[in-house]
C-alpha cells in the first residue's frame, strides 16, 4: 500500500507537469495525437477481460441482401461442394415474401438428402438460426435444392384465429383451412379416405390441432361425429352439444363407464362400416355408378350413410386399459385400416406414441401424421413413419416457442410444416353453438347430442353383464367362473380374458370393479371332499351398486 502511495504521489506530479508544459509549448497537431493515445491506453486498461474494447457490429440478417458469395460460403461450409467444384445457381436469387428463394444445383453425386442432412450446417454458413432455412425438393433433378430463407424465424410467428369463426358451415367434402406454412400460405386439408394421427409432447398445441378439424367438421351438419378424451380434460367438453357418441375420461361418472360406451361406440361403428360396404356395391349405378360413397348418398337420410369422424385424444389411456384396451386397439385397427374407404375417418392424437402406450400395429393404419415438438428424434419418426427421419423430417427440432406447429405427412404427395390456426375454448363453443342450431335445422342432431338413449349394448356395463351371468339363487362366485361366463356372455368384449391364467382372469375382474367400489373376497368351496379357496364376489355387491347408478342416472 504505501508503495502503491508513492507511485501515486510521484505519477500526479509529473503527470500534471507534463501536461501543463505540453499544453503551453506543443503544436495543437501533437496535443490531439496525446489525447487519443491516453484515451485508448486508458480504455484498454479498464476494460474487463471478458469483453472487447468495441463491439461487434450488429447486422441483423433481414437487412442484408442474400448474394450467391454467402450461399456458396454456406453449402462449401456444410461440405456439400469443394472449391474447385463449387455450385451453379439455374435461377437468380430473389426475393420471397418475408426472405430470399434460392435454387442450386449440387456437384455431381450430391443428392437433395445431402442437403437435407447439412441443414443445420447451411445454416451457420449463412449466418442464420436453423429455424430460418427451409428446403424443398425440386422434381427437375435428384442434385437440384430449392432453399428459401427467411429474415426471421417464421415458425414463432403466431397464425391467428381459424377462420372457422366466420364460417356459416362447412363442406366436409372438400379441403377446409387448418393453419399456415413457413411462408403464411394458407395450408388446406381434407379428412376424406384417410386416418390421421397426431403426436406431440404435452402442451405444444397436440389438442387444439386436432379440435380445430373436428369444429369443421361440426359445421357440417351432415358429418356424424364421435368424440372421446382419454384424460377427460375441459377441452372437448363442449363436443357433447354436437356429438352422436361422446366420452371423457376412463372413470365411471353417474352411472356411465365411459370406456365401456367407446367400446360400444366402436363396435356400433364396425357393425355400421361392414354394412356399408354391402349397401354400396348392391345400389343402382345411377345411383352409385362406381360402389363408392358420393355426397348426395352421404346427404340422403334414406341410406343413413353420412361422412363419420371418429375423434380419439389421449388414445393411450384407452389403449392402456387393464380389461378393455386390447379390445379397443384391434377395433381401432379395424375402423382406421378399412373404414376410410367408405366415409369414416379416423383421428387419434397421443402424447405417448411408443409401443407399450400406443402400439405400432394402430399407428401404422394411419395414412396420415401429424407431429408437432417431440423430444428425440426417434419419437418424431415413431410418429411420422418409418424413414421419415432421413427425409429430414424431424420435429424434434421444433422449439418449445413454436406452438401449434408441426411436419403433417400423408395428406400429399409432398411433407410440410403446418402452423395450425388457434380456436381456444370460447372459440370452439362460439362454433359448437352454431354447429349444434346447424344440425337442429337439418335435423341431423343425433345419439348423445339429442339425448337419445343409446342401444341397450351401448347402455351395458359390467355390472350389468356380470348380473346377467349369476344363476338364481347364486350369492358368492369365483372370479374366474366369472370372467368364463362373461366371455360366453359377450365374446367380442370379454373373449381375451378367458384366454388368461386363473390367477390373471380373477385380476382382470377385480381391477374393473374397483372403481365401482366393489372388493373380491375369498370363497371357500368344497371340492372332492377338500375346501377350496380362491377370490370372488358377493351377488348382493354387484346388485347394491347397479342400485345406486341408476339412482344417479334418473336423478341426472
Amino acid at each position: 500500500m504505501k508503495l502503491r502511495g508513492i507511485i501515486a504521489t510521484l505519477a500526479t506530479v509529473i503527470g500534471l507537469g507534463a501536461a501543463l508544459a505540453m499544453w503551453v509549448l506543443a503544436p495543437a497537431w501533437l496535443l490531439t495525437l496525446t489525447l487519443i493515445a491516453l484515451t485508448g491506453a486508458l480504455g484498454w486498461a479498464g476494460t474487463p477481460a471478458d469483453r472487447p474494447l468495441i463491439d461487434a457490429a450488429k447486422v441483423k440478417f433481414r437487412h442484408r441482401k442474400l448474394t450467391s458469395d454467402i450461399v456458396t460460403r454456406a453449402f462449401l461450409a456444410a461440405g456439400l461442394t469443394k472449391p474447385d467444384q463449387g455450385i451453379a445457381f439455374p435461377q437468380p436469387i430473389r426475393q420471397d415474401g418475408d426472405g430470399w428463394r434460392v435454387v442450386v444445383d449440387l456437384p455431381y453425386g450430391k443428392t437433395f438428402s445431402d442437403a437435407v442432412k447439412k441443414r443445420d450446417a447451411l445454416a451457420s454458413g449463412i449466418d442464420v438460426a436453423e429455424t430460418q432455412v427451409f428446403l424443398d425438393r425440386d422434381t427437375t433433378s435428384s442434385r437440384r435444392v430449392s432453399m428459401w430463407v427467411a429474415n426471421r424465424d417464421p415458425l414463432a410467428v403466431p397464425t391467428g384465429r381459424t377462420p372457422l369463426l366466420g364460417a356459416d358451415r362447412v363442406d366436409f367434402w372438400k379441403p377446409f383451412p387448418w393453419g399456415r406454412d413457413e411462408r403464411g400460405v394458407e395450408v388446406e386439408i381434407s379428412m376424406l379416405w384417410l386416418s390421421l394421427l397426431v403426436g406431440a409432447v404435452p402442451r405444444q398445441g397436440k389438442t387444439f390441432s386436432a379440435r380445430t378439424i373436428a369444429l369443421a367438421a361440426a359445421l357440417d351438419p351432415y358429418v356424424r361425429l364421435y368424440v372421446f378424451d382419454g384424460k377427460a380434460s375441459p377441452d372437448w367438453r363442449k363436443f357433447s352439444m354436437v356429438a352422436h357418441r361422446v366420452g371423457f375420461g376412463t372413470v365411471p361418472q353417474s352411472g356411465v363407464d365411459p370406456v365401456m360406451h367407446l367400446v360400444n361406440s366402436l363396435q356400433e361403428l364396425k357393425a355400421d362400416v361392414e354394412d356399408r360396404y354391402h349397401r354400396l356395391s348392391e345400389l343402382p349405378l345411377h345411383v352409385c355408378p362406381e360402389g363408392k360413397l358420393t355426397p348426395a348418398i352421404s346427404r340422403d337420410k334414406k341410406y343413413d350413410m353420412p361422412l363419420v369422424l371418429f375423434v380419439v385424444d389421449e388414445v393411450q389411456e384407452y389403449l392402456m386399459h387393464p380389461v378393455h384396451g386390447k379390445t379397443i386397439l384391434d377395433l381401432l385397427v379395424f375402423l382406421a385400416r378399412v373404414a376410410p374407404a367408405v366415409g369414416v375417418s379416423v383421428m387419434t392424437a397421443t402424447q405417448k406414441p411408443d409401443d407399450t402406450a400406443c402400439p405400432s400395429v394402430l399407428r401404422d393404419q394411419h395414412q396420415a401424421r401429424f407431429a408437432l415438438r417431440v423430444g428425440a428424434y426417434q419419437v418424431s419418426e415413431t410418429i411420422l413413419g418409418a424413414g421419415s427421419y432421413g427425409e429430414g423430417l424431424d420435429a424434434s427440432r421444433l422449439l418449445k416457442s413454436h406452438k401449434g406447429v408441426g411436419l403433417l405427412k400423408g395428406m400429399s404427395d409432398d411433407a410440410g410444416i403446418v402452423r395450425t390456426y388457434l380456436a381456444d375454448g370460447r372459440d370452439a363453443e362460439t362454433i359448437l353453438t352454431r354447429a349444434q342450431a346447424l344440425r337442429q335445422a337439418e335435423g341431423t342432431l343425433s345419439g348423445d347430442a339429442a339425448g337419445e338413449a343409446p342401444a341397450d349394448a351401448a347402455l351395458a356395463t359390467i355390472l350389468d353383464d356380470i348380473a346377467a351371468v349369476i344363476g338364481k339363487g347364486e350369492t358368492k362366485i369365483w372370479s374366474e367362473t366369472i370372467v368364463d361366463r362373461l366371455a360366453d356372455h359377450r365374446p367380442e368384449v370379454y373373449g381375451p380374458w378367458a384366454e388368461m391364467e386363473p390367477k390373471p382372469k380373477a385380476e382382470q375382474l377385480t381391477a374393473v370393479l374397483k372403481p365401482y367400489g366393489i372388493g373380491t373376497d375369498q370363497i371357500g368351496r368344497r371340492i372332492d371332499g377338500k375346501t377350496v379357496n380362491k377370490r370372488g364376489i358377493e351377488r348382493a355387491h354387484i346388485a347394491k351398486a347397479i342400485t345406486e347408478r341408476d339412482k344417479k342416472r334418473d336423478a341426472g
